[in-house]
């Protein structure tokens, strides 16, 4: 668990595991701060989206942190369309780590706590289905999986195992 919380916690490494090994359509690009990690925490964040050349640009703060067990943080993601559209979306991303022998299952859980000016493809119905049913959760999966290979590589960690988590 403390090897998951380290790279967790250490704002660095999400520009890896949800950055450069991320699908070029779906990844961060920018994070600022770096470092560790507490309760109180503000970082700032731009990413790309599938199918538009529109980026998000994000303000995060780290909402609970506990060492070893616990990471949340909530998101406020704001994007500005080619024709003026202003989208707002919050969201809440929580990591939970529990110790299994000699390892530790890592669960994620994002979920959507609102969005304002939404683009078409979140306001028509079977879309927005897809989109927060099957995209979001195949697109976050992967940052999910380059997390836990990270982990994996690090000389503290013995082995984890993922849970998903709602999307």
């Amino acid at each position: 668990p403390e090897a998951v919380y380290a790279v967790l916690a250490d704002l660095s490494t999400h520009l890896e595991w949800a950055g450069r090994r991320q699908r070029r359509s779906f990844r961060l690009t920018t994070l600022t701060p770096t470092g560790p990690v507490q309760v109180g925490t503000d970082f700032t964040s731009t990413g790309t989206m599938p199918m538009t050349r529109t980026r998000m640009n994000d303000r995060s703060v780290v909402v609970r942190a506990e060492p070893g067990s616990l990471l949340e943080f909530h998101t406020t993601s704001t994007s500005t369309w080619r024709g003026g559209l202003h989208t707002e979306a919050r969201w809440e991303h929580e990591y939970r780590i529990s110790p299994v022998g000699t390892g530790a299952r890592v669960t994620y859980r994002l979920r959507s706590a609102g969005m304002t000016g939404a683009p078409l493809r979140m306001r028509v119905p079977v879309m927005r289905t897809m989109t927060f049913r099957v995209m979001i959760p195949f697109l976050c999966r992967r940052g999910f999986t380059n997390l836990l290979r990270l982990v994996e590589r690090s000389p503290r960690s013995p082995k984890t195992s993922a849970a998903r988590g709602d999307s």
